[in-house]
């Protein structure tokens, strides 16, 4: 069973700041991959981010949550891989 994808409201202005090319490549991904398997195609944050998982877009990153009995992701940030963790 695939897992359901919701957005913050912050990804949409996270997504305008990205080329139009990389911004469906970055939703192809996270439709590809995430609904699949989250934790085998992400992975884990460690430190202050704990709790949260990453998902390479090279060279952007999708931050995400996971809430494993409504079998639900919901992604809080997107952004390049230098300045999403600011």
């Amino acid at each position: 069973m695939a897992y359901k994808i919701l957005f913050n409201t912050a990804v949409l202005k996270d997504l305008k700041r990205i080329d139009v090319l990389q911004q469906k490549r970055i939703l192809a991904a996270i439709a590809k991959a995430l609904t699949a398997s989250p934790t085998k195609n992400g992975a884990p944050l460690k430190g202050k981010y704990k709790g949260f998982w990453k998902l390479y877009v090279i060279p952007y990153r999708v931050i995400y949550t996971i809430d494993e009995k409504n079998r639900t992701l919901f992604v809080e940030k997107i952004g390049h891989r230098k300045d999403v963790y600011r």
